[in-house]
């Protein structure tokens, strides 16, 4: 297996993790904005509150995504798989 080969499969790994990642991510961001503007106008300072519905948000965003990057996570395993055998 050439130097090409792997620097390519690297970068995809990496774009990989970057894609898997990104629900959760966006998730978190999103809700954390919600409760902070929400905390704003109703002055709550609890920071358990968003820490809590973060959590929740999150948790539910990997449940609902997990089939999704789980196919993904194993197409690109496949292809892997098939670069390393065939050279």
């Amino acid at each position: 297996m050439g130097f090409d080969v792997i620097l390519r499969l690297a970068s995809e790994a990496l774009m990989l993790c970057v894609v898997l990642s990104l629900p959760a991510v966006a998730a978190s961001a999103l809700v954390g904005l919600l409760v902070s503007f929400f905390q704003a106008i109703t002055s709550l300072q609890d920071q358990s509150i968003s820490q809590g519905i973060k959590l929740l948000v999150v948790a539910l965003v990997v449940i609902l995504s997990a089939p999704w990057a789980a196919s993904t996570l194993m197409r690109f395993s496949e292809s892997l798989f098939i670069a390393i055998f065939t050279t």
